[in-house]
């Protein structure tokens, strides 16, 4: 059995690596949950960052089911997840960089 848990710290990590290298010191991400996004939206500003929540929002769900072992019996996760997770990660990153 793999480690999700492991899996998921690790996606998370590099969203709010892509997120806090471009909105540093105050303006950082602290984390994916919903109130740690609400929070980055409304110091970072809400029109400046809006088209990236939607990006960010699916990102901290997809992670979330890496670590949720309700449904991994049925759903084939490791490869095509991680792959999807890396694209829409890229996308942020091109979308963070208009932020500016």
């Amino acid at each position: 059995m793999k480690n999700t848990f492991l899996n998921r710290v690790s996606a998370e990590r590099k969203v709010l690596k892509v997120v806090n290298t471009l909105f540093p010191g105050n303006l950082q991400l602290a984390g994916l949950s919903q109130a740690a996004l609400l929070r980055w939206e409304s110091v970072a500003g809400r029109s400046r960052v809006a088209k990236v929540l939607p990006l960010l929002t699916d990102l901290a769900e997809q992670c979330q089911r890496l670590s949720d072992r309700s449904n991994e019996t049925f759903m084939p996760v490791e490869k095509e997840q991680a792959k999807n997770i890396a694209e829409q990660i890229e996308v942020l990153a091109l979308e963070l960089s208009k932020c500016r």
